[in-house]
């Protein structure tokens, strides 16, 4: 497991390539803000380097990076695995009912596939420094990202839209468009809140109020 002091540089989004890979929606079409856990097993020591916005000309964080002890990366909730291909191999990422989609950038050891229908707890890989699509990684973790998709996008991407664009487009026009900020949502019982800079924050855990400043390190229960 990588020292969180070393972990503030996790998964940094490069400067976008231009051009547009999808309209922003009018609106968002998701359902309610689903009951998701944290994307691993609990009862383990987790580090985490923060909350961050995947580009980091955006407004929008909705990215956390993220080192369960055991590095076994878990889908948070019921969903259908997209992988994701580009020249130096895939990465996962899982669609949820009402249209929420989690991302899971800088796995290896990849155990789902494409299309594959997996519960809360299922194992999609180990945390990890891979970089399939580009991008930066300094120290294995899951680089674990939120969106809201309406009913065009998934319908496109469902068809392989997202297949061998490059990480800076990926996380960063599309997360201009679609991402959803973490800030005041909830993960299986810790609240997380953006801090005023890139890789920061506050982890509270809801049942008793206790409170992780982030960089830093929690026990998920």
């Amino acid at each position: 497991m990588a020292d969180f002091r070393n972990l503030r540089g996790l998964a940094a989004a490069a400067v976008l390539t231009g051009g547009s890979l999808l309209a922003p929606p009018a609106a968002s079409a998701a359902g309610p803000f689903p009951a998701f856990t944290l994307p691993f097993a609990s009862g383990q020591e987790v580090t985490s380097a923060g909350i961050h916005a995947d580009n980091k000309a955006a407004e929008v964080k909705n990215a956390i990076d993220l080192s369960p002890h055991d590095e076994v990366v878990r889908a948070p909730l019921a969903g259908t695995v997209r992988l994701q291909h580009c020249d130096e191999g895939d990465w996962v990422t899982v669609d949820h009912e009402g249209g929420w989609r989690t991302g899971y950038y800088h796995l290896e050891e990849i155990t789902v596939r494409d299309g594959q229908a997996v519960e809360a707890g299922t194992p999609l890989g180990k945390s990890g420094n891979a970089l399939p699509c580009g991008g930066t990684s300094t120290g294995a973790h899951v680089h674990f990202t939120l969106w809201t998709l309406p009913t065009n996008a998934r319908d496109a991407l469902e068809s392989g839209e997202w297949d061998g664009l490059s990480y800076e487009r990926v996380h960063g026009e599309f997360a201009d468009a679609h991402g959803e900020p973490v800030d005041g949502k909830v993960f299986g019982g810790w609240r997380f809140d953006e801090g005023q800079g890139e890789y920061s924050g506050v982890a509270t855990h809801v049942a008793d109020g206790r409170v992780v400043e982030l960089p830093g390190r929690f026990q998920y229960e």
